[in-house]
């Protein structure tokens, strides 16, 4: 806890966020990263578009999630103050959906085939796409510029979820 008001909270004051806290949502796009450079390496680039939408599904949606869901549960009153929120139930309903999101892709991701990645993908879309209309709404109804309301985050509630989808579809038509 760090004891900062609901304002300094709306207004994005400084706060501290254990750097582990604060890195578990970026954990998906740090592992998506290696495993694309990895894969690049070993395979040479062929079926880099297989190998490309698996990771999305694997680690930007899996990956991510379930560090979302790691730290919305588990660090719930920093994580909601990071995003201008007063601490509450919700955080342990906003990791639980996570968590599951995160579950099921990596499930889908590693033991299925292609066809089995739409389902987290969808579920990731319009959890995250409607996560992201909320951060988007409470930057101009409330001006909350909080680091984790409009800061990266909120680009990554559109971006992850779109790009996978997007890689879903072109793999599915090629």
């Amino acid at each position: 806890m760090t004891g900062i008001s609901p304002d300094a909270a709306r207004t994005g004051a400084r706060q501290k966020t254990p750097l582990l806290v604060g890195l578990l949502p970026f954990a998906g796009v740090v592992l998506f990263v290696i495993a694309e450079i990895v894969g690049f390496v070993v395979t040479g680039g062929a079926d880099a578009l297989r190998w490309t939408t698996m990771n999305a599904v694997l680690f930007l949606i899996g990956s991510s999630s379930v560090g979302n869901g790691i730290a919305h549960l588990f660090f719930g009153p920093v994580i909601a103050r990071s995003i201008g929120w007063q601490p509450g139930p919700f955080q342990f309903e906003v990791g639980a959906a996570n968590l599951g999101i995160g579950v099921a892709a990596i499930v889908a991701a590693a033991a299925f085939d292609a066809d089995a990645w739409l389902a987290p993908i969808l579920a990731a879309l319009v959890f995250l796409v409607l996560a992201g209309i909320g951060h988007i709404r409470a930057i101009v109804v409330e001006r909350n510029l909080s680091i984790n309301n409009a800061g990266p985050i909120l680009v990554l509630d559109f971006l992850i979820p779109l790009v996978t989808l997007a890689l879903w579809i072109w793999l599915m038509l090629s």
